[in-house]
C-alpha cells in the first residue's frame, strides 16, 4: 500500500440487500423510539415519589422516635464508652435530620452535609453552629477514637436533643431530659 494511493486502496463493504429495504428504514426509528419510551417509563416508575413537606405522614412524628432513642441513650449512662457512643448519638441526630428534611445525611460526610446546610434556609445560624460543633465532636470520637469525659458525652446528648426539639418546634424549658 502506497501512501499516495491510500484512498484508491480502500474499498467499501457492500451493504446487505435487506438493509436497503425502505420498510426497514421507516420502522427502525419507530422501534428505537418505542424502546426509549419504554425505558423512560420504567425508570420513572422505579424512582421514589418526592415527599411533600405538607403531606400528613402515617404514624407518629419523626421527632418522637428519635427523642425516645436519646432518652434510652441517656438512661444507659453507666455503660457509656466514647467510641460506640459517638456512633450512636451521631446516628440518632443524622437519622432525625434525614427523616425530617429528606436529606441523605447518613451517606454524607460531615463536611458534605454542613456544606449543603449552609445554603439551606431551613437551618438558622444557631443550628448550623450547633451541628458543626456536634458533628466535629462525634467525628473525633468515631474516627480519631478520642477520649471524652462523661460530661462531654452528656453535652452531646443535650445538643442532639436541643437540635431535634428546635427543628420540630418543641420547647423544653428545663433543658436536659423531658
Amino acid at each position: 500500500m502506497k501512501p499516495d494511493r491510500l484512498i484508491e486502496d480502500l474499498t467499501l463493504v457492500p451493504l446487505p440487500q435487506w438493509w436497503e429495504n425502505p420498510w426497514l428504514l421507516l420502522s427502525l426509528p419507530v422501534v428505537i423510539g418505542l424502546l426509549a419510551y419504554s425505558v423512560h417509563r420504567w425508570w420513572m416508575r422505579r424512582q421514589p415519589a418526592p415527599a411533600a413537606d405538607d403531606a400528613p405522614s402515617s404514624g407518629p412524628p419523626p421527632h418522637e422516635e428519635f427523642l425516645r432513642r436519646l432518652a434510652e441513650l441517656r438512661s444507659s449512662r453507666a455503660q457509656w464508652i466514647a467510641y460506640p457512643f459517638g456512633i450512636e448519638v451521631s446516628d440518632i441526630l443524622r437519622g432525625y435530620l434525614e427523616a425530617r428534611y429528606a436529606f441523605s445525611v447518613r451517606f454524607q460526610t460531615s463536611r458534605e452535609f454542613l456544606h449543603s446546610a449552609v445554603t439551606d434556609p431551613r437551618f438558622n445560624p444557631n443550628h448550623r453552629a450547633a451541628l458543626t460543633d456536634f458533628l466535629g465532636q462525634c467525628d473525633a470520637l468515631k474516627f480519631a477514637q478520642a477520649r471524652a469525659s462523661e460530661a462531654e458525652l452528656a453535652t452531646l446528648v443535650d445538643t442532639a436533643e436541643r437540635v431535634i426539639r428546635e427543628c420540630s418546634s418543641l420547647t423544653n424549658p428545663g433543658g436536659g431530659a423531658p
